[in-house]
């Protein structure tokens, strides 16, 4: 994280993060604007400005700031608010200096302890759990219950909506060619891929043979999300039912999409 204060200016919060490194900077960033208020800035009346900047799979997301509602001391209410994506000249404006867009020169990361892995596999839509969802976007107010879930797995709803991204996306095409995609990668190794790990391998490779289906840009997009920013589940009965994915999961219950590929961490010494 970098801090930018300056007096009678409220603070700056960049907050970077990278590939497994916990719950996503987007899904919870609540939980990390109260950690960073309370630790760092305890005499503020309200936490500092939010910006998160993601970092994941080798591809920069860019940093997009979030606003907030005070809802007592060090907490605030859920949903955030979503604000622009700022450039790196527009931040460095607003903090009063240039941002490092990487970990800083002086960052050293701690060694590693052995981690799970991310490992991908196709899963039946209606099982996924119900998303936590609390009105934001408004079209997703609480999650799709049973009851709609089982009516959308008979009568599926394929028209798209423009409220929001993830209703406007055929969430059906996009999954029946990333499931296509790891069947693909399963029965033909994508040769020459750039890791020895092999679950980020079938990744690549799943990515690949996707990029070849010549699908429409769209959907193209969706389909890469399940790889590249994966749709997580939690374990059954955790509190937080979604690691990350719980927007999409929602809209795939209410399209009465049949499966899907989800991510899931295992243990590196288990194999797949």
């Amino acid at each position: 994280m970098q801090l930018f204060t300056a007096p009678n200016r409220r603070p700056v919060a960049i907050a970077t993060q990278t590939d497994r490194e916990g719950a996503s900077l987007v899904n919870r960033a609540e939980r990390f604007v109260e950690a960073v208020w309370q630790r760092h800035c305890p005499g503020e009346p309200e936490p500092p400005i939010f910006i998160a900047h993601q970092l994941l799979m080798g591809k920069d997301l860019g940093f997009c700031h979030f606003g907030f509602t005070v809802a007592g001391p060090f907490a605030v209410a859920s949903p955030p608010r979503w604000g622009s994506r700022l450039t790196e000249d527009e931040l460095a404006h607003l903090v009063g200096s240039p941002v490092d867009a990487g970990r800083g020169g002086g960052y050293v990361a701690p060694e590693a302890p052995v981690e799970p892995r991310m490992s991908f596999e196709v899963t039946a839509v209606i099982g996924l759990p119900r998303p936590d969802l609390h009105g934001e976007p408004a079209c997703m107010p609480a999650g799709t219950t049973w009851r709609r879930r089982l009516v959308r797995q008979v009568m599926p709803r394929r028209r798209l909506r423009n409220c929001c991204w993830y209703h406007s996306v055929d969430w059906a095409a996009a999954s029946g060619a990333a499931v296509a995609a790891l069947a693909r990668a399963d029965t033909e190794p994508l040769k020459g891929a750039p890791t020895d790990d092999p679950e980020d391998a079938r990744m690549f490779a799943a990515v690949t043979a996707l990029r070849a289906q010549g699908l429409d840009s769209g959907v193209l997009k969706a389909a890469e999300t399940l790889f590249l920013d994966p749709i997580q589940p939690e374990v059954p009965g955790a509190v937080v039912p979604y690691i990350n994915g719980r927007h999409r999961a929602d809209a795939m219950l209410d399209a009465g999409v049949r499966h899907t590929v989800i991510g899931r961490w295992s243990d590196p010494d288990t194999d797949r």
